[in-house]
Formats: C-alpha cells, structure tokens, sequence
C-alpha cells in the first residue's frame, strides 16, 4: 500500500516536470518565432526549477518508476 502510494507521487511529480519543461520550451520557440526576437529571461528560481525537472525526467527516463 504505501510503495503504491510513493509510486503515485513519484508519478504526478514527473508530469508536473514534464509540464514545467514543456512551459519553458514553448516560451523559448515563441520568443524565436517573433519577427524581432526578445531576449529569454528566466529568474534563478525558475532555472533551479528547471534544472531540477530536466534531471528529474532524464533519471526517469533512464531508470524507471520505482522505489
């Protein structure tokens, strides 16, 4: 019961690492896409949140779900 438990949260932690890498790309692609790019900024707090997403799916992707 509680290995499900974790595995549910590790699961919606992925999706939510997902969603927030998918943010910054889309955000980033749109910046290039304008007719007169804009600079991407990004505060240190989005970049720890990033940072820490991409290594979260990279692990994922490289290990799988488990305990």
């Amino acid at each position: 019961m509680f290995e499900l438990l974790i595995n549910k949260f590790l699961l919606i932690t992925f999706f939510m690492c997902v969603l927030n890498f998918l943010k910054h790309t889309w955000g980033l692609l749109r910046g290039f896409m304008e007719e007169i790019p804009d600079k991407y900024e990004i505060t240190s707090r989005d970049r720890f949140i990033l940072g820490f997403s991409i290594s979260y799916i990279l692990t994922i992707i490289f290990t799988g779900f488990h305990i």
